[in-house]
């Protein structure tokens, strides 16, 4: 019932910017049309080409498009480059992430790494980030490229900081800042080298870069929340060691801020439900979705900056809708 009352309202939302989104589904797709020659010389390019068009919410390109109306500003082709760049990384992104995890399914879809094997799958991800950096090269902007350039390495280093503290229960702290790394960094990096493209002052520029990066930060927390009512992906987590704000607010207030291992996590996990873990995750959620409304509190109203404001409330309803 939540995944339906979300879509529902996600779609009502997107028809804010259908035409937009529509003429950007188009321009995306063209950037993936190739002839035969190139597909036989690239055999790499049908099979990314399925991957990308997989069904996906698109969440940052609607961000960047709603955002840009919000400004009062019109979606130019600088702007669908640099949403065709962040959704090109994105999908890169979860490639390798698909690999790390050892995942079998995206979005009701088998992964590439089981479709094919871990090596496709690791050239499949490289071949999307080199895309990434031909669009990226054609902005003259320094800073759009620094933006991005950063993003990356935030992410690569919130992937490490995983990898290494697997198993380990850490502070909240460190949860939202690897959510931060991991997650928020490349919206706002879409949104800020947004702002760049329309010739934004500095204030707005900076006010942006705070919404998505409190976005981001929430809309993570909101899909950790989930994965606790998806057993397969909760058990694929759990096997990885990779423990969310749930599972450490409960460790916490049952062993102290000390504790930094689990011995027993399935029983961990039977307890949790009736602990005030879930909904002390479902309040950050709220933290930072409020927080995010409160970033663009500087646009004038209209009906795009509605919408984000809007989005935003989706995910702290949607997260209240989650039983305890």
């Amino acid at each position: 019932m939540n995944k339906k009352i979300f879509n529902e309202e996600y779609k009502n939302i997107k028809k804010t910017i259908e035409n937009d989104l529509e003429n950007f589904n188009v321009f995306f797709e063209n950037y993936f049309s190739f002839n035969k020659a190139e597909i036989k010389q690239n055999q790499i390019i049908p099979i990314l080409k399925e991957f990308v068009d997989s069904k996906g919410k698109k969440i940052r390109s609607l961000l960047m498009f709603l955002t840009t109306k919000a400004l009062k500003a019109d979606i130019n082709e600088d702007i669908f480059k640099l949403a065709a760049a962040e959704e090109l990384l994105h999908n890169a992104t979860l490639i390798h992430d698909d690999i790390i995890d050892c995942s079998l399914y995206r979005r009701e879809q088998k992964t590439l790494n089981f479709d094919y094997d871990s090596k496709l799958a690791v050239l499949a991800g490289d071949y999307l980030l080199c895309e990434v950096l031909k669009i990226l090269s054609g902005f003259e902007n320094n800073k759009i490229r620094d933006l991005y350039s950063n993003a990356m390495s935030k992410l690569i280093n919130g992937e490490l900081y995983q990898y290494f503290n697997r198993f380990k229960i850490c502070s909240i702290d460190d949860y939202i800042e690897k959510s931060k790394n991991k997650t928020a960094k490349l919206f706002e990096a879409g949104l800020a080298a947004s702002a760049y493209v329309l010739n934004c002052d500095e204030t707005a520029i900076k006010n942006v870069s705070d919404f998505a990066l409190n976005f981001g930060i929430g809309f993570q927390i909101h899909n950790d929340l989930k994965n606790f009512y998806e057993p397969e992906k909760l058990n694929e987590d759990i096997k990885n060691g990779d423990y969310s704000a749930p599972l450490i607010f409960y460790i916490k207030e049952k062993y102290g801020d000390d504790a930094i291992s689990l011995n027993n996590v399935k029983l961990a996990l039977k307890h949790l439900k009736h602990s005030n873990a879930l909904q002390k995750t479902k309040n950050l959620i709220q933290e930072y979705f409020s927080s995010a409304i409160e970033n663009i509190a500087f646009l004038e109203d209209n009906l795009y900056k509605r919408s984000l404001v809007d989005l935003c409330n989706l995910f702290i309803k949607t997260a209240e809708y989650y039983d305890g």
